[in-house]
């Protein structure tokens, strides 16, 4: 939980933030006070001002590795498309990696691993989840049943999925568009086939609550309250339905259109323009809002020791014509809950971390009509509560490894399965050797793909902020198909 001291506190230039998570709060009974902490430091910046280059560099890794695994499936011959463009995807973000456009060469490489990962849905089904964070339910087309979602859901034309409040989830449909729902959201889903044609139509229609959809090589489709808005190819759209049924539409990235339901032509929408829908289908001028700014610091994936009292200064590039910024820190990764969610007229905030595990954290930009810009890419640091190396448990303190529950391991076809399971608040898991995301909570999930036919041991190991360690191992089968 992050909060402000008092309202004088929230004018000034510094923060009274401490990190701190809710679930380890409510185990272990503690209260934290809140202390007033100083200004930023602008030398700490500066030197993190190659972290663009370092983004762009690991997101081309991972959509190498998403490229391999596609590769080494054994139903590969039926995704040849799928990897052709995602090989075209990942020489596109190469190409712009050398010519030094290092965030265009981070986007080119998700599109790459986002399309990569086409084999997360099948012809069983319309779309699956891809994750699932909180309280999410579905109700199925043929009952009136709630049920909560797993990664085992498969989703069909006019089912139903919600969110809780605090609760997120993402969505990959047949045609590789990726649906990021957030928290206190309806949407019923559709995928039919066009008269005279073959091809399926995919989308949703939206009820309340936001969504962010990213698409890849076709089109996507969001109906709501007042309007219809067709996010193009290659494009981000985040489109929002408020209680009184009126849509927020914000193009991220790429282009959009926007229909009202009362008729009329198309309203198209470029990166950074967004408009506003009413129920009755009224649709706003476009507005222009400021691109969000560039993240200095601190750097993605750095580490701070807990046994430091660690001090986190963020840092990010002034925006021209912003009069302000929005600063938001989650312990997930879609933002469901917030630990810091405060405007700052400075472009810099200090907060200090007083419990281990993952955050994450982005910036927009906010212009002098108080228009709320899109947010940027996140970053990520990890705050660490003691010695997780070889030496093993720190000498005096907590020898009691910390529990791993794992669940079977769910496969997704072919050789790629998701390993899933819950281990302590704050511990660190690796799974064969590499670290995964472990949410406040302690559940984590990973996709993996198997590169053998017949037995693969899956080793994985959680860590406690105090070193000890506890280790299990699966077993899959995969039969030569």
């Amino acid at each position: 939980m992050a909060k402000k001291k008092t309202p004088a506190a929230a004018s000034t230039e510094s923060i009274d933030w401490y990190l701190i998570s809710i679930d380890r709060l409510k185990q272990i009974g503690l209260i934290v006070l809140l202390l007033l902490i100083g200004g930023g430091a602008y030398w700490f910046w500066k030197n993190q001002s190659g972290n663009p280059k370092t983004l762009a560099e690991a997101a081309i890794t991972d959509a190498r590795q998403a490229l391999n695994g596609l590769a080494s499936s054994k139903d590969f011959a039926t995704h040849k498309t799928e990897f052709d463009r995602a090989q075209k995807k990942l020489d596109e973000a190469n190409t712009l990696f050398n010519s030094g456009k290092y965030p265009e060469a981070q986007s080119a490489a998700v599109e790459s691993q986002t399309i990569s990962r086409i084999g997360v849905v099948t012809d069983e089904n319309d779309a699956r989840f891809l994750t699932v964070e909180g309280d999410v339910q579905v109700q199925k087309s043929s009952t009136s049943d709630w049920k909560a979602a797993d990664l085992r859901t498969p989703l069909m034309n006019g089912d139903w999925v919600k969110t809780a409040d605090g609760a997120s989830a993402e969505l990959i449909f047949t045609n590789n568009s990726v649906y990021t729902m957030g928290p206190s959201a309806l949407l019923e889903i559709y995928a039919q086939v066009a008269p005279g044609q073959s091809k399926k139509t995919n989308g949703v229609e939206l009820k309340v609550g936001p969504v962010e959809v990213a698409t890849t090589d076709d089109q996507s489709t969001i109906r709501t309250p007042g309007s219809q808005v067709v996010v193009d190819s290659a494009s981000t759209t985040q489109v929002g339905v408020d209680k009184q049924s009126a849509t927020n539409i914000l193009t991220m990235k790429g282009t959009a259109a926007v229909t009202s339901t009362a008729g009329g032509d198309a309203i198209k929408l470029a990166g950074g323009e967004k408009v506003t829908a009413s129920s009755q289908g009224t649709i706003s001028p476009v507005k222009k809002t400021l691109a969000p700014p560039a993240l200095l610091g601190p750097g993605d994936s750095q580490v701070f020791q807990m046994a430091n009292d660690a001090r986190i200064d963020f840092g990010w590039e002034p925006v021209p014509g912003a009069a302000s910024y929005q600063l938001q820190v989650s312990r997930s990764r879609l933002f469901s809950t917030l630990e810091i969610n405060a405007r700052r007229t400075k472009p810099q905030a200090v907060a200090r971390v007083t419990q281990e595990g993952m955050f994450y954290w982005r910036v927009a930009s906010i212009g002098a009509d108080g228009e709320v810009g899109p947010f940027s890419s996140f970053r990520r640091f990890r705050a660490s509560g003691g010695d997780k190396g070889p030496k093993g448990p720190l000498p005096g303190g907590d020898t009691t490894p910390p529990p791993l529950n794992l669940n079977p391991p769910f496969s997704i076809g072919s050789a790629n399965y998701f390993i899933e399971g819950t281990t302590e608040p704050g511990a660190s898991v690796f799974i064969n050797g590499e670290e995964v995301e472990v949410e406040s909570s302690g559940h984590f999930k990973k996709l993996i793909t198997l590169g053998k036919v017949g037995r693969n041991d899956v080793i994985v190991k959680a860590v406690d902020p105090s070193g000890n360690p506890t280790v299990k191992s699966q077993t899959i089968i995969v039969s030569e198909e």
